[in-house]
């Protein structure tokens, strides 16, 4: 290469990172910045208009564009018969210098001559869509133009990959609200009942206090039904005093004036107090009562004679432990239905309550863990791209032996970092379920042929044992796939050249175990709990997330995946679902 031509790539790289180091994303302004990358795309290789487009089940849309677009100009278009198809088709760089030439290739712009598509390709290799550029006279693109659209389109997925990400976080936001205020009707019906039930209760309370009340007016005139009656008064009181000593709720009773009167057994183990202490004080209710209720709960309990109530109100115990109480007073009538008592049902709720909170913290906290990953994600892999390109420029530099070994250290470390963020990122993603009846014996079969020509594979033999009837499961193909791919590597890496990996299913009752089995050495037993959990590995050169992110994919499919490892029957990896019936023709 020529000092000029040298000065001239050099010129160039510089061009890209100053356009690259000018790019800016920000959430919701995804328009503006394809623009941007659009504009960047026509200025660094010199073509008349290029665009960002979106593909997805035969429907292109034009998100970013180097030039400004009539208002008129339709934006979405059939992908299906047109040049850009040729991208989407193979994944891979589509160039043609003069499409007037090759009209098989499909429809081209009107007035364009050339054309160079890239693919946007995610992280885990999902093609989202292109950049296009065109030019009105016939050209050819060179290789070092073509790999400068290509920085550009990992630039342009990486945005477009991130700006569905923040809407899908959107509308998991949304769902998690939705389940939010379904569980709160819940707990309102809950409460509803159980106000209803306490209702119940006193209604039958006040019943049979009228009850004993008539039976006792009865008794002054009839000195022989006063005895009959006075034994069966007995024997009724001591059924009800039974079944308010085996309550685990506390069962109390005051007089008008405020004088204790009756406290069940269950009082002794909420109050931490004993019930004598109770009946001969008649401010140690009160006085239990946390400082901050106490006024609060005095003034209900001073209109509990006319209305009764329902409060919640924390106690303080003698050693100083705070309880949450939900009580519920009630006034007991005579005969003549005038209040002569005021009764109650209080209950500890304190673990109940604890319980929801944490439920509904642990819940938020997930979410919020998602979504700073993911913006750590994406503020950590921009400006890493900028230096790995300042460094695989310094290759081309004349460089003494220890600077090229530690250039080439830093490259790989870069290249390194960048797969873990991506990882990082998948496994932060809400995992939403795409679900479809899938055969298992079809996919397990396209996966060994296929997997067969990947590099993890090379020199080793993929075997798959398919069942003799067709099994399904209900679930998302693309997530499967990843997750078998991902056990068929590990299975890989773990034998020798040579050596086998098998796939087989084992059906049981409503359910099919997908298990992945290599004889290579085993995994000792300490580390098996371990392998699934983020960033646990045994590779030198390994994330530790590939097993935490099929976990989580197997578990989105509410399944189960259980690894197993001996030195006599070698290495296991299961992955559980629940099986569905065939689908009818028509679905």
């Amino acid at each position: 290469m020529s000092l000029t031509s040298n000065q001239q790539t050099q010129s160039e790289e510089i061009s890209v990172l100053k356009v690259l180091s000018s790019l800016s994303y920000q959430a919701g302004e995804l328009d503006i910045y394809l623009n941007a990358i659009a504009q960047g795309v026509s200025q660094l290789i010199n073509t008349d208009w290029s665009i960002v487009t979106v593909c997805d089940a035969g429907e292109g849309k034009v998100l970013g564009s180097s030039i400004n677009l009539p208002e008129d100009e339709t934006l979405t278009f059939a992908t299906h018969g047109t040049i850009l198809d040729n991208v989407l088709e193979t994944g891979q760089p589509f160039v043609v210098e003069d499409t007037t030439l090759h009209p098989e290739y499909g429809e081209m712009e009107p007035g364009y001559c050339a054309y160079l598509g890239i693919p946007l390709r995610t992280s885990s290799g999902d093609v989202l869509g292109t950049i296009c550029s065109f030019q009105r006279q016939p050209r050819r693109f060179t290789p070092e133009e073509i790999r400068l659209v290509e920085i550009f389109s990992e630039r342009a997925a990486t945005a477009v990959d991130n700006y569905q990400l923040y809407q899908q976080q959107q509308r998991f936001n949304e769902t998690l609200e939705a389940a939010v205020v379904q569980r709160t009707v819940q707990l309102r019906a809950a409460q509803a009942k159980l106000m209803e039930l306490n209702s119940q209760l006193e209604q039958k309370v006040e019943r049979r206090t009228a009850e004993l009340q008539q039976i006792n007016t009865q008794l002054q005139s009839e000195i022989f039904q006063h005895q009959q009656t006075e034994a069966a008064l007995r024997i009724s009181e001591e059924q009800l005093r039974q079944i308010a000593e085996n309550m685990r709720q506390v069962l109390w009773m005051y007089s008008l004036d405020g004088q204790p009167i009756y406290i069940s057994s269950a009082f002794e183990a909420i109050w931490q107090r004993s019930r004598q202490d109770w009946l001969t004080d008649r401010t140690l209710w009160h006085s239990s009562i946390h400082p901050d209720d106490q006024e609060r709960m005095l003034a209900a309990f001073q209109q509990a004679a006319s209305t009764g109530y329902r409060e919640e109100y924390r106690i303080i115990r003698p050693n100083g432990s705070v309880r949450l109480i939900h009580d519920q007073a009630f006034p007991i009538l005579d005969v003549s239905g005038k209040v002569y008592r005021l009764a109650g049902i209080a209950e500890d709720i304190t673990e109940r309550r604890q319980t929801e909170q944490e439920k509904m913290q642990a819940i938020a906290s997930l979410a919020e863990v998602g979504e700073l990953a993911a913006m750590i994600v994406h503020e950590i892999r921009n400006p890493l791209t900028t230096i790995w390109m300042g460094l695989s420029a310094f290759q081309r530099l004349k460089l003494s032996a220890p600077f090229q070994e530690r250039l080439r250290l830093s490259i790989e470390e870069g290249e390194r970092i960048k797969n873990l963020l991506s990882e990082i990122l998948l496994y932060a993603k809400p995992h939403l379920i795409q679900q479809e009846a899938i055969e298992l014996n079809l996919l397990l079969r396209e996966l060994t042929h296929s997997s067969q020509a990947l590099p993890f594979a090379k020199n080793r033999f993929l075997k798959f044992q398919p069942l003799a009837e067709p099994v399904y499961v209900w679930g998302d193909r693309n997530k499967l796939r990843q997750v078998l791919i991902n056990l068929i590597n590990n299975a890989c890496d773990a034998i020798s050249e040579g050596e086998t990996v098998t796939l087989r299913l084992q059906p049981s009752h409503q359910s099919v175990c997908v298990q992945v089995h290599n004889s290579g050495e085993p995994i000792p037993p300490d580390h098996l709990p371990n392998l699934t959990k983020p960033f646990y590995t045994t590779k030198a050169s390994g994330t530790g997330l590939g097993l935490a992110i099929v976990k989580r994919i197997v578990e989105a499919h509410q399944g189960q995946l259980v690894i197993t490892s001996s030195a006599t029957e070698g290495t296991l990896a299961s992955v559980h679902l629940s099986t569905v019936p065939e689908p009818d023709g028509d679905d």
